[in-house]
């Protein structure tokens, strides 16, 4: 461990004789993995404006369509949709090291006590590391 330029400590993990890792300066606290539906359209601004020095967002989309949510049946659609691909968005999100992985969706996009059950073994099996 190193002293950045900017006054936070950098992490310069050996990958072989005279190999490091390219230093986060921007990054420095924390790097946070965000998965959002790619029709989302606020919570990267949000995120950026509640973002303290040193930390950075990385927010990455999980496709789903932009398709209408008027009935039950639409919203059950959708949810099903974020589900086939919520779990599979991490793989991009992981390369970067993250300190933290937000899935920043609606509660009901879980499927309720037992479907949160289910997606969080699913994600911390894809993640290879626990929630908190």
């Amino acid at each position: 461990m190193t002293a950045s330029r900017l006054g936070g400590p950098s992490f310069r993990p050996s990958f072989g004789v005279g190999e490091t890792m390219m230093v986060d300066t921007l990054g420095r606290r924390m790097k946070l993995g965000v998965l959002v539906p790619s029709t989302n359209t606020s919570v990267q601004p949000e995120y950026d404006a509640m973002r303290p020095p040193g930390v950075t967002n990385h927010v990455r989309g999980f496709r789903i369509p932009n398709a209408p949510t008027r009935t039950d049946a639409e919203f059950a659609q959708q949810l099903e949709n974020m589900r086939a691909t919520m779990v599979d968005a991490m793989d991009e999100v992981l390369t970067l090291d993250p300190s933290h992985i937000i899935l920043a969706t609606a509660a009901e996009s879980a499927g309720g006590v037992e479907g949160a059950k289910i997606l969080r073994e699913r994600l911390e099996a894809k993640s290879g590391g626990g929630s908190a």
